[in-house]
This record gives structure tokens, C-alpha cells and sequence, in this order.
């Protein structure tokens, strides 16, 4: 087959790019692009030029219209990169016997940490039923106006997922009785006493009286003496600062005497990501070019790539050496990487020389153990999550990661570790997983209004409220801090494919509505036990290291 000629080539080009995906390239980027296909059989230009601008386009979620050579080229070699690594998967199925180590090099390329501060911040604009980018680089000392913006996004972006619940959706042959329909507080004055149901989030405004506000009004709770006897509750741990979904009677005396109390209705990822639109990028992992059928075969065939989590890593109480020789045996698949996390001390730290001398040299003892494991130090990624008795910043969440000063020789010995924020994201192939460090199931149970059903085992409690919240942290400010500019980056919005919930609770797995949600304990507390998790058929399984 031949290949084209230049003037066909430059033809084709224009055709495709210019014409059909009105792409304008500067002549560089055309140059580039010619000697890229210029050994192309005349039959595959088309096809392959076409393929190079839906990646591009797909890739350049700023909209970008003029390609630049540089921008093009990391589109192309991204293109390469996957082609290599469908036939480096294609040839280790035919040999068994391939290292663990060349299969994780090739993986790397589909592994991303995403920082809690580097998360994009996205506004819903209800008039135009839109989420719209905001520009503007948040601030950790952020105006009070950015605490009434975090409760208002969030209230928007939770009622909006709720009323597309068949539920709530009318329709012209509809009767009233066929579907719910939500009462705006502020409509209520002009309403006789009668039964509404009610939206909006659980507030405090006088000591001793619980009240519903939304963005417009609020209005004054009658909560029975005995809650758990006289309202009806669905499942979830309810505390102020929750948005709830109550239904109950508008009283003569202007409050609101509840009789049935639930959590907004979740919805899948695949239902958000669709109404979101798939160029709205909330993970922050970036929208990528790359063939979604190469990308989902990637993950499929990596049966053995795993994520080994553990939690509440004491440094100063080691026992990782038999964690590591485990994973360091011969014939033992590599991890692809071991998500390790705080606290990495078993004591709070004290903000002095000797508490900071002795959180260095357990950083440094870690580096020296890791040296003894080469093939793990230099083969699979570290990603380190900071908890509550780790240093350096005010309990405020989000928490950056851990200081350089403490663990300058780890990084310099594990070439792939990475110390990220608490909260995370780790976006693997197609799957998103967030990893958040709190001793959640007992703060939210000491501060719930109401008790929980006791016939609901707590983990599922707390599992459905954080998602149906879509908030990893749906408590009041004054009883956990977080940063009014950041709260965007607390968000669980779309749902994610796995939810790592690190707690001293009880080591638990939850699946709801797709989203797999774990807590792989507390690793000194629970026996040492800890979680391993395969992307590629999307399960869980509890290990221990077995004691010496």
C-alpha cells in the first residue's frame, strides 16, 4: 500500500482538522503532523488524522482552537504511549513469567495523585442549570463571604442530584399523589397549617432549638422529647449541618413539627457524570485524550495490579518489615502501590526541637527499612497521607501533605513516593478513588441530633451519609475546622469508584450505590490488618501480617 503524497497529506489535514473539527494549526504544528503520518498508507490517513483530533480535542478541555506543535506532540506521543502498552499487555499474556517490575513502569503512566489544593473548583448556576470553572485561586485566610458561597454551592449541588431522582420528577399526565414535591421554606408564610415536606440543612440559630434553613429562609424544628419513638428516620447519622429531606406539619405557631426525617437521595456516578457532562472535570486528575476502549482494556487485563492500603502507620512502633518481605517475596506480585496512612507517630506532636528530631529520624528509619527492600523501593509508587498526629499545619481540613524537612532521605531513596494531602484523590485507568484520614464513625455519632437505627450496622450508617451528603466532612465548622475556600475539595461529587474512609472504627467494606467504601482499620490496633484492593475486578479483601 502506498503511502500519500505531501500535497495529499497537507489536503487531508486541512479536511479533517480545519474543516470537520475547526482546529486552526500553526504551520509548525502542520509540519509536525506531516512527518508523524507520512508513512501512513494512503487507506489510514483519514481514519488516523481523525483520531489524532478527538484525542486532541478531548484533551484540551480549555476549549483551545489554535494548536501549537508542543501541544500536539504530547497528544500524539500520549497516543504512542497507550499503543506501546496495549502490546507490551498483549505479549505478557503470552509469557506468565514477565517481571512485575517492567508491567508497573508501563502502569505509572495511568497513576495520579491529585492534591486537595490542586482540586478545580466548580460553581452550579441554577439559572442555567450549568456548572460553570471558577477562575479564581482560592485563599486559606478566605473572606466570610466564601463560608456562606461553600453552604450555598453545596446546598445547590445536592438539591439539583435530589430532583432528578424519578421521585421528584413531574410530568403533565402526572397525578400530585405520584410524585414529591419539595415546599421552598419561605413559601411556607403564605400557607395554611397542613402536612409539607421540606429541604434544607439542620442549623442552630438559639441554643436548644434546632432549626432547617435554606438559601432563602428558615424555619424552627419541633423535635419530639424521644426521637427514636415518635419520628421516623432513614439511614444515616444526622447532625447539624446536614441536609436533610423532613417531612412532617406546619403548625398554627410558625415552627415545623417533624414526623419523618431522611438523607437526600443519592444518585450513581454514571447518572451525575451524565447530567454533569463528561467536560466537567471534578476529580482533578484532567480530562485526557486517550482511547477509553485502550484505557478499560488496561485495567481489565492488570488482574494482579493492586493497592495495598493501610492505615494508621506508627513509625515509631514499627512492625512494616514483614509487610514489606511479604510483598518482597520471590514470586510475589509487586504492589502498584501501597497507600500508607497517618498518623505516622503513635503520640500527638509537640511543636518543639525534640519532638522534631525524633519525627525526622522515624522518616529516616522508614528510608533505611525501604533500603533493604530495593526491588519494592524502586518498583512500586508510596503514596503517604498525613493524619491527625502529624505535623505541620492547624487541624484544619484539607491538610497539606508532609514537610521535605522531615523526609527528604525517603524521597531521595523511593523514587515514587508521594506525600499528598488529606484528603486525596488517586485517579488509576478509569478509576477515581479518594482517600480521607478521620476518625469519622465516633465524631458523627457523638454529634448526631437523633440516634441511628440500631438495627443498621454504623458502617453503613456512615457510608450513606457522607455520600448522600456528598461531603466528606458534614459537620459544623466549630466542631471540625476546614478551609471555606477549599470545602469544594471535601466534595464526593461524582461519587467515586472507591472511598477509603481511614478510621480507628472497625475495619469494614460498604458498597453503595457503585461505590465501594473501606476502612482498613487501625493497623497496630486491629491486629495489623490492612486492605488490598484489585482495580481490575473492583473487590476488597482484609489481610493481616501475621505475627512473629
Amino acid at each position: 500500500m502506498a503511502s500519500a503524497s505531501s500535497a495529499d497529506t497537507k489536503r487531508q489535514i486541512f479536511m479533517i482538522l480545519t474543516k470537520k473539527h475547526s482546529l486552526k494549526l500553526k504551520t509548525e504544528a502542520i509540519k509536525y503532523l506531516e512527518a508523524v503520518v507520512s508513512s501512513l498508507p494512503r487507506e489510514e490517513l483519514a481514519d488516523a488524522l481523525n483520531y489524532i483530533a478527538v484525542s486532541y480535542i478531548k484533551q484540551q478541555d480549555s476549549g483551545q482552537q489554535l494548536v501549537d506543535q508542543p501541544t500536539l506532540a504530547a497528544v500524539v506521543e500520549s497516543m504512542f504511549r497507550k499503543a506501546s502498552l496495549t502490546n507490551a499487555l498483549e505479549s505478557a499474556a503470552a509469557a506468565p513469567d514477565t517481571s512485575s517490575a517492567g508491567t508497573i513502569d508501563e502502569l505509572s503512566a495511568y497513576l495520579e495523585v491529585v492534591d486537595a489544593f490542586a482540586v478545580p473548583k466548580w460553581r452550579y448556576r441554577s439559572d442555567g442549570r450549568m456548572f460553570v470553572r471558577c477562575t479564581e485561586t482560592p485563599k486559606l485566610l478566605a473572606p466570610a463571604r466564601e463560608k456562606a458561597a461553600a453552604y450555598r454551592d453545596r446546598f445547590e449541588l445536592v438539591r439539583e442530584r435530589m430532583l432528578r431522582n424519578e421521585a421528584f420528577r413531574s410530568s403533565s399526565f402526572a397525578r400530585r399523589d405520584d410524585y414529591l414535591e419539595i415546599m421552598p421554606i419561605k413559601n411556607l408564610q403564605g400557607h395554611k397549617p397542613g402536612t409539607y415536606l421540606l429541604f434544607g440543612m439542620l442549623t442552630q440559630i438559639v441554643e436548644g432549638k434546632y432549626h432547617l434553613e435554606d438559601p432563602d429562609a428558615l424555619i424552627e424544628l419541633e423535635l419530639p422529647a424521644d426521637p427514636t419513638k415518635n419520628i421516623a428516620r432513614g439511614t444515616g447519622l444526622f447532625t447539624l449541618n446536614c441536609l436533610v429531606l423532613i417531612e412532617g406539619v406546619y403548625t398554627d405557631d410558625r415552627t415545623f413539627r417533624v414526623r419523618t426525617l431522611g438523607m437526600p437521595l443519592p444518585e450513581t456516578r454514571a447518572k451525575s457524570v451524565a447530567a454533569s457532562g463528561v467536560d466537567v472535570d471534578f476529580f482533578g486528575a484532567g480530562l485526557k485524550g486517550d482511547d477509553v476502549v485502550v484505557v478499560e482494556h488496561v485495567e481489565r487485563s492488570m488482574e494482579d495490579a493492586m493497592f495495598v492500603i493501610v492505615s494508621d502507620v506508627f513509625l515509631d512502633q514499627p512492625r512494616l518489615r514483614k509487610l514489606f518481605a511479604g510483598f518482597s517475596d520471590e514470586g510475589v506480585v509487586r504492589p502498584l502501590a501501597f497507600v500508607l496512612i497517618g498518623s505516622f507517630v503513635s503520640t500527638p506532636y509537640i511543636f518543639d526541637g525534640a519532638s522534631a528530631a525524633a519525627y525526622k529520624d522515624c522518616w529516616n528509619g522508614l528510608a533505611d527499612l525501604l533500603s533493604d527492600f530495593r526491588d519494592l523501593a524502586q518498583t512500586s509508587h508510596f503514596i503517604f497521607v498525613p493524619g491527625p498526629n502529624d505535623p505541620w499545619n492547624a487541624n484544619i481540613l484539607p491538610r497539606p501533605g508532609l514537610s521535605r524537612f522531615f523526609t527528604e532521605r525517603l524521597r531521595n531513596r523511593c523514587p515514587r513516593a508521594v506525600f499528598a494531602s488529606n484528603p486525596c484523590r488517586i485517579k488509576y485507568c478509569t478509576q477515581e478513588i479518594v482517600v480521607f484520614r478521620e476518625d469519622l464513625a465516633n465524631r458523627m455519632r457523638r454529634n448526631a441530633i437523633v440516634a441511628h437505627l440500631p438495627e443498621v450496622p454504623v458502617e453503613q450508617h456512615l457510608v450513606a451519609t457522607i455520600l448522600d451528603q456528598a461531603h466528606l466532612s458534614p459537620l459544623p465548622i466549630s466542631v471540625r475546622p476546614t478551609y471555606w475556600a477549599y470545602d469544594h475539595a471535601m466534595r464526593v461529587f461524582p461519587q467515586p469508584h472507591l472511598l477509603i474512609l481511614a478510621d480507628r472504627y472497625d475495619a469494614y467494606a460498604v458498597d453503595y450505590e457503585g461505590c465501594k467504601a473501606v476502612n482498613p482499620g487501625s493497623f497496630p490496633n486491629q491486629e495489623y490488618g490492612f486492605m488490598v484492593y484489585w482495580p481490575a475486578t473492583r473487590t476488597c479483601e482484609a489481610s493481616i501480617v501475621p505475627a512473629e
